[in-house]
């Protein structure tokens, strides 16, 4: 957003303080030069003024337009100082309903069904860094400084060069947010909580309320947080309990992986074809919680109850946006 107008110039006899002139940001050049007008805008035009009647003010002649500008000079210092405040209170005046739905129509315009898994990745990897031991890590933001590490391989740019691949990160979430900030500032944390629930509702699966005000980490998180894919049941439980989550609310976000390349159902449809497919077929990279009793109790009852896969799966995505998050009131 711009910043408000500023005074460029005023006219202001040498008997005003030099704070005050500082204040008023007054350039010298047009202190010695009575004749100078003041103007509100970027730049001070350039103009030829006609002679005007001046009058005697102590040992210095001032005319009629300088004595006018010095008796509203008082008025005029409030209002200048009401400009910077303009823009603050013009993002305050939207509702945190409008803000809320901002985010999630300029994250419809910008996120294609086909990169949702792709965004959905991008909340784990943000959140996932959670330890409840230590309290640190979790959705914070902190993504973008992670970029580079390679388990976070093809989420700043395409993994595949192709001319309609889209980079989750530059492409998706940086060109939404450059919109949403022309009307109120937004944290990346929040807009990647947003965008993971706007990409699954888009392919069909719940409506899932996002509750906004988190504040960005301006440091990354410590590496190695993100549990790895070739881990057992036992050490994929344990990792996820690390982050407050349960086996149960594990196996739920699985069920995400119905979305994407990796073959399970439409990979543009958010459904419980993952957990039917995983009973039928393990795949090599998600068959130890099928192999996993407890496990595999949740993965069975969300293959035979979509509405049930679609209330937890809810839930524990709220969880995990939330996991680690610093707050500010909106």
């Amino acid at each position: 957003m711009a910043s408000p107008t500023s005074v460029s110039a005023v006219v202001a006899p040498p008997s005003f303080s030099a704070s005050l002139r500082r204040r008023i940001k007054i350039p010298a050049t047009f202190l010695r030069s009575p004749s100078s007008a003041f103007y509100f805008g970027p730049t001070f035009p350039t103009a030829s003024y006609s002679t005007h009647t001046s009058v005697a003010v102590g040992d210095h002649n001032w005319n009629r337009r300088g004595l006018v500008f010095t008796a509203t000079l008082p008025f005029l210092i409030p209002l200048y100082e009401s400009l910077d405040s303009v823009s603050v209170k013009a993002a305050e005046s939207i509702s945190n309903n409008e803000y809320s739905k901002l985010l999630k129509d300029e994250i419809r315009k910008v996120v294609p069904k086909g990169r949702a898994a792709g965004v959905l990745r991008l909340v784990f990897h943000d959140a996932g860094t959670f330890d409840i031991n230590d309290n640190s890590g979790g959705m914070n933001g902190s993504i973008i400084y992670e970029l580079e590490r390679p388990e976070n391989a093809g989420l700043k740019g395409p993994v595949k060069a192709s001319s309609f691949s889209l980079s989750v990160f530059g492409q998706i979430i940086q060109k939404a947010k450059s919109v949403v900030e022309a009307i109120k500032p937004v944290s990346w944390a929040d807009l990647i909580a947003v965008a993971g629930a706007e990409a699954v509702s888009l392919c069909g699966g719940p409506t899932i309320p996002v509750a906004l005000g988190r504040v960005d980490s301006k440091d990354e998180d410590p590496d190695g947080k993100l549990p790895l894919e070739t881990l057992g049941a036992s050490a994929l439980k344990e990792s996820f309990r690390r982050k407050g989550l349960s086996t149960q609310e594990l196996v739920a976000l699985t069920g995400a992986h119905t979305l994407g390349s990796k073959g399970f159902g439409d990979p543009d449809v958010f459904d419980n074809s993952y957990f039917k497919i995983l009973l039928k077929k393990p795949w090599k990279s998600d068959r130890a919680l099928a192999e996993d009793e407890e496990c595999l109790s949740w993965i069975t009852k969300y293959a035979e109850n979509q509405n049930l896969f679609f209330e937890d799966f809810e839930k524990a995505y709220i969880k995990l946006v939330n996991s680690g998050a610093k707050w500010r009131s909106l």
